[in-house]
Parts: structure tokens; sequence; C-alpha cells
């Protein structure tokens, strides 16, 4: 052996030169053909070779990312471009190509450098969406990668959307999976933000301001906003992994894995979860002609909170804590209207009873006395602001102002009283009350010294306690208060104090006198 080499290095010297010339022109050619391999396999044109990948490039060149390489984006070097290609040649291909994009790519200085700082972006249905809290921080326990979104290429169902659009499934999958019924995992608000535009429902103008300032959560109206619960069926494991082996991994190493290291699309794994406003609730609908042939649409709008001439929208709180027609209308009289042909359901004293307790079939009492005596009060006012009207000059533009808000004045009053005050108490004051007001601003007009109808004591808002709720029910003659008995019913009954001088309006049950009022007297 030792022989043998010998032999051979000297052979070598002999031929030095020629050897060295034949390796030099060996490196150049290898240096050559690997130039122009690596720069032939690096343009796109490369990837449209193959039949499988013509939808894939097809979707590409009718996007704006059409311009950019494919190998600017997608996770190949040359060796893997080489050895590609040697497999293509030799027929042993994979038929399934898996096309990683890592962050790196998507956030290069000449690409779309910043994206992950950068503020709101404004996503269609104007949809506030930060990437900087997507991309930068670990949500439900995943770190999340630009191709966790950005995954739409030709597979579904809309090739219109450009390649690397983004796919809803995978927001829904995270937002909505393992969340409770009508909820997000971030809360309506993240996405969507606070309603501020009035929407239409039902046949009414619906505005959400008043509802958001009761607290009553999106999910009461909107009770139905998913289908589907983004479950991960076994029969999807198989559609990659066909080995035998099986390994037993927690959810994040499972996430880890397939999420944050090989980019794979939630929904390769996640069944659909769907998102929309599918159902509301059914306090919303109101169907009176549950029980009646025809429906009323002014119980039905002063129920909530709506309909009145120049007003806010202000829902009952009956209304928002979802409560039907039916679930105070429970008792079935044969007495129905002649042309509905069927019974009708009544309010019970008795629903009082079942939901708040004993006592309160007398408050349903109260409602009905404080309604026929804030109704024929009112009719008075409205007369006296006709015969004010009726007396006075001005000029013509101002006199039709007026008679406008006349006009209010009495729609107003007919909403209250064909909707029934007990549908909601609160909105029907406000009505009276704020066309009294309105009036009386339009008059001023004419004569600025004009004073508006007094509103009798049933009327007014301060006084709404003892007209609808305490008038039979705890209203005793005295009361004691810091160790002196307070004549009770002398200063509501004779004297009129309003019992908000001396009771909060805030907090129900606190007493809390305003002593300058008792100054006025005493």
């Amino acid at each position: 052996m030792g022989k043998f080499f010998k032999e051979f290095f000297a052979l070598c010297g002999r031929y030095r030169k020629s050897l060295l010339i034949a390796l030099g022109v060996i490196v150049i050619v290898i240096v050559a053909v690997g130039g122009v391999l690596s720069y032939k396999i690096s343009q796109s044109s490369i990837c449209d070779s193959c039949h499988y990948m013509d939808p894939y490039v097809r979707h590409w060149r009718s996007s704006n990312h059409a311009d950019v390489d494919c190998v600017k984006c997608h996770d190949y070097g040359v060796i893997d471009l080489t050895r590609s290609a040697f497999k293509l040649a030799a027929g042993v291909y994979d038929r399934r190509p898996k096309a990683n994009v890592m962050d790196e790519s998507c956030l290069a200085a000449d690409c779309h450098a910043g994206h992950d700082q950068d503020s709101n972006t404004v996503y269609h249905n104007n949809i506030a969406f930060s990437h900087a809290k997507h991309n930068n921080h670990v949500l439900r326990g995943e770190k999340l990668r630009c191709t966790s979104c950005h995954n739409q290429i030709v597979q579904f169902e809309d090739e219109s959307a450009g390649h690397m659009a983004v796919n809803n499934k995978a927001c829904f999958v995270c937002h909505f999976k393992d969340a409770g019924v009508g909820e997000s995992i971030t809360g309506c608000n993240s996405c969507h933000g606070m309603p501020e535009t009035k929407v239409e429902h039902g046949g009414f103008t619906f505005d959400h301001a008043p509802y958001l300032k009761l607290e009553v959560e999106c999910k009461q109206c909107h009770t139905n906003i998913v289908k589907g619960d983004g479950s991960v069926p076994e029969r999807k494991c198989y559609a990659c992994h066909v080995e035998r082996s099986r390994q037993e991994l927690t959810r994040q190493e499972l996430h880890d894995w397939h999420v944050t290291e090989r980019g794979i699309d939630c929904y390769e794994c996640h069944t659909d979860i769907e998102h929309g406003n599918f159902q509301m609730a059914s306090a919303l609908e109101i169907q009176c002609e549950n029980c009646h042939l025809r429906q009323h649409n002014k119980p039905k709008q002063l129920y909530m909170g709506i309909g009145g001439r120049d007003t806010l929208d202000m829902p009952s709180d009956m209304f928002a804590a979802q409560v039907s027609c039916t679930g105070c209308h429970t008792h079935i009289s044969p007495e129905g209207e002649m042309m509905a042909q069927q019974e009708k359901k009544e309010a019970s004293r008795q629903s009082c009873v079942t939901c708040h307790g004993q006592g309160y079939d007398l408050m349903f009492d109260n409602w009905l006395e404080g309604s026929r005596k804030v109704i024929a009060d009112y009719r008075g006012v409205i007369k006296k602001a006709e015969a004010d009207f009726a007396s006075i000059g001005g000029k013509k533009k101002s006199r039709v102002a007026v008679q406008e808000t006349l006009s209010k004045m009495k729609d107003n009053y007919d909403l209250v009283r064909e909707g029934h005050i007990p549908h909601n108490i609160q909105y029907s004051l406000y009505l009276l009350n704020a066309s009294v007001s309105n009036f009386e601003l339009a008059m001023k007009d004419i004569s600025e010294s004009y004073k508006g109808p007094a509103l009798p004591a049933s009327v007014k808002k301060e006084n709404s306690c003892l007209t609808f709720c305490h008038g039979k029910t705890l209203f005793p003659e005295t009361v004691e208060y810091e160790g002196d008995e307070l004549p009770h019913q002398m200063h509501v009954e004779e004297m009129e104090v309003g019992c908000a001088n001396c009771h909060s309006v805030e907090k129900h049950g606190e007493t809390k006198i305003n002593e300058e009022k008792c100054g006025e007297c005493h």
C-alpha cells in the first residue's frame, strides 16, 4: 500500500501542471454551472414548470405580490432548490409541497418592515386590527406568525381574495373557540368598538347608546353569533401523519410545533367556525301577534324606549333584562277584541310576585292608578298649551315653529297614552316633560316672558316614586329621621315635595335629605 501511494504522488508530481489546469477548469465549470443553476432556480418561472404548481402560480400572478420572486418569501435556499430540481428530474418530487414563509421574510427592510409595530389597521367592516398586539405577544398560549392570518392561497373558495390575503377562519378559531354562548374571548368591543351609529331593526331605528349606558351586554340581544366549535377531529391528523409511531403531546407542544415553528394554518386542524349576527334575542322582536291578530306598535315602541318626537331613546329596564311581553301578560281573558277572533292575554298582578316577591302585586295597582292620573292630568296641560297658542300673536315663522312643537307634544302624549305608561314609566315621563319644555322655548320666540303650562305633581319626574310605586306601599303617615318624627304624608301630598328632595334617585332606598329645600319653608 505504501508503494502505491509513493508511485501515485510521483506520477502527480510529474503531471502537476496538467492536473492543476484540469482541476481549475473543473472548479470553474462547477462554479459557473452552480451560478447559472442557482440563478435559474431562484426565478419564479421555475416554479411554474411543475404541473401541480399551476394554481399557486396563477394566484400569485394575479396578486399584489406578482413582482416579488417566490424565493424572496418562501424558505428555500440554494441547496433546497437544487435538491428539488434533481428530485423533479428523477420523478421523485413531493406532490404536496409545503411552502414555509418566515416572519423575517415578511418584515424585511424592503418589504413590510415596521408592520409589527404599527398602529391599528382598519380591516373590513371597520374592524380595528393591531399587528403589534398579534405579532409581539403570546396570545392564548400561542405565538402567532404573519402567515397565521395571511394564509389565503388557492385551495379556498375565493380565489379573488389575493395571494397571502387574510382568511377569516383563522381569526374566528382564536376569538371564538371555547368562548361562552354569544361571547368572544376578547370581547366584542376589541374588534367592533362601541357602536355609535343608529341601525334599522324590525322596522324601527335603534340606538345602542342608551343600552350601553345601562351596561347591557351585547349577548343579551345578539344571542347567536357563532356556528361551529373549532374542534380538532383525529382524522385531520391523518392527512399529514401516516407513520405508525405516536407521541402524546400537550396542547402547548402541539401549537409550538405546528403554528410557531412550521406555520401550519389553524383550519388545517380545526373545524370551521363562522361568525355573524345569526340570531337576535326574542325580546327585540316583541311578538305581540302571538296573542293578538294585530300588532300594537305603540306599546312595543314605548317598551323599547323609541318613537318619541325630538327626544332621546330610553329603553325600559325590563326590556334591557329581556323580559318579553308574555313575561307579564300571563292572564288569558276571553274579552279579546271582536276583530281579533281570539282570546286576549292581560298583564297579571301575580306576574310581579313571581319574579319580585310578595308585596309587588300592590306595585301593579300603583302603575295602573298612576297611569290613569298622569294621562288625565296631562290632558289639562295640552288644553292650556293650545289656549296659550291661540291667544298669542307673533310672526308667521315663529307661529309655525310653535305649531310644530304643539303637534309633537300631542304625538308624544298619544304614544304614552296608547303605549301604556307601565311599559316604560321613565321614558313616558321624560317625553311628557320634554314636550312642555320644548313648547315653552318655542313660545319664548314670540314672548320672552312666557311661562309654559304648570306641570301637575303626577307628571313631575321627581314624584314618580310616589305616583307609580309607593302610593300604596311603604308610604307611612310619619317617619323617623335622626331621632325626630317627620310628617311624611304632609310633605308629599299637601306640600307636594318631590321624593328626590329627600331620597337618592341613584341608590334606591337611601335617604338623602336636601337641607336647602327644607330651608325654603323652615
